[in-house]
């Protein structure tokens, strides 16, 4: 790390970042080479990052239409870097109305951000200090292992669900109460023996990437052992409206956000805050806003004083502010949305099973299905064996021409779990799982 830190006449920090490689350079691969029917029928079908592509023409259309550049306000700096009042005041309404709060908020507890990305990495450089930790439960968003350390220096701190005897054994234990309150006391006291201070617990609900909802009396628990020990408790609800009816299992916990959780004797409220951005739920990735809920004053400053760095625009502002105000347009725009999602995920699931491709099942919410093909593994192989089993399956994907996450960068605890979006258009979902299958017959079972 010395050395590369006088090769390039870095800082200590900046040679760490840059000897950890950029994280998104498969992405961009992907990108630059995205698959076309007919322009580039031999691209890559990206169905490992998540993007929904299913409300792309009715979000074009709404901004085309409503799209106004205001010189004065937005070729200015408008109010400041802590975001635009009218924008500030329609998340407050959100929160409080499609969130459903049980208290309202005010705009003064609302603070605009660049992207969810950006405001993480805020609020780790303001909870923690340089090598303390957050909770984050296993398997989790892979994009945390960047947001939390590469700036902050925080320390992200999975939490395992293993060997838990009052569990399933399974990946529902990840929603189970009681399963998790002996997990994360675990945890806890696993990273005290390691010289890690805990600051905060980071949840993502509904969960990325197994597309559940936590139920209330699991949001409770994790609020309650935050309580407990004085840890601030996050929770990423960037797809709360990706929610829809899965009819095989039409009784899957729907989303409740921490904002309508009964707390009082649980946990103080100035420890609870939650992020979201309306990129995920609108399919406008490329649009990326962040927002902070906090009733925590001294967070909101401390977060706050790093808006200079992560301003957004104010043109962008008043485009989300003017869609999510709108709230006949904002109603009808997530019922088709549900519909939609509900019937991709019914093609993707059926294209699956036809070929014996295992997922987990009961998921009802984001835009991604956590497949199963273990069976593709040798469970006699070490873990290194694994591993290496693992990436030779995503190298095999890209050679087919087919981009998909893969479980150990989602910290999955076991390998043999992959990620796969299942909102891309029709015939892009049909063909990149189509060179799913074609990968997979290859390889044989067990092969």
């Amino acid at each position: 790390m010395n050395s590369t830190a006088v090769k390039y006449h870095l800082s200590k920090r900046g040679a760490e970042n840059f000897s950890a490689g950029n994280h998104w350079a498969p992405i961009e691969k992907a990108l630059a080479n995205a698959w076309e029917s007919e322009k580039n029928p031999d691209g890559i079908i990206n169905l490992g990052i998540a993007e929904n592509s299913l409300m792309h023409e009715e979000t074009a259309s709404f901004l085309e239409k409503n799209f106004e550049v205001i010189p004065q306000t937005h070729l200015t700096y408008g109010t400041g870097p802590l975001g635009s009042l009218r924008l500030r005041t329609v998340l407050s309404n959100l929160f409080t109305t499609h969130f459903k709060s049980l208290s309202p908020i005010p705009p003064s507890q609302i603070l605009p951000f660049s992207s969810i990305s950006a405001l993480t990495d805020a609020l780790t450089w303001s909870i923690c200090n340089e090598g303390e930790g957050i909770l984050l439960p296993q398997p989790l968003y892979t994009g945390f292992r960047v947001d939390i350390p590469q700036r902050s220096r925080g320390v992200m701190v999975p939490v395992s669900f293993s060997g838990i005897w009052i569990g399933n054994g399974n990946l529902d234990d990840v929603f189970n109460v009681q399963v998790n309150e002996i997990a994360f006391e675990r945890a806890l006291k696993k990273s005290q023996e390691d010289g890690i201070s805990i600051r905060a617990v980071l949840l993502t609900n509904p969960h990325n990437p197994l597309g559940k909802c936590y139920p209330m009396s699991t949001l409770r628990a994790v609020a309650a052992f935050c309580g407990r020990h004085g840890l601030h408790l996050i929770c990423d609800e960037i797809y709360a409206f990706s929610v829809f009816d899965n009819p095989d299992y039409p009784s899957a916990e729907r989303f409740t956000s921490i904002l309508g959780v009964e707390l009082e004797g649980l946990i103080g409220k100035e420890m609870v805050h939650v992020m979201y951005g309306p990129s995920k739920d609108f399919g406008a990735n490329g649009l990326r806003l962040g927002a902070l809920c906090s009733r925590n004053e001294g967070l909101l400053g401390a977060v706050g004083s790093l808006a200079v760095f992560s301003w957004s625009p104010y043109v962008l502002q008043d485009l989300w502010a003017k869609l999510l105000e709108d709230t006949e347009y904002l109603d009808t725009f997530i019922a088709t949305n549900q519909r939609r999602l509900s019937e991709n995920y019914t093609l993707a699931t059926s294209i699956l099973t036809s070929h014996n491709i295992e997922y987990f099942k009961g998921s009802n919410a984001g835009v991604f299905l956590w497949i199963d093909l273990r069976k593709y593994f040798d469970s006699e192989e070490t873990l290194d064996g694994r591993m290496a089993r693992e990436k030779d399956i995503v190298q095999k994907c890209e050679e087919k021409g087919l981009f998909v996450g893969y479980g150990s960068n989602f910290f999955s605890e076991e390998v043999g779990w992959f990620r796969i979006t299942f909102t891309a258009r029709d015939e892009v979902l049909r063909v990149g799982l189509q060179r799913l299958v074609g990968v997979l017959k290859a390889l044989g079972k067990g092969g």
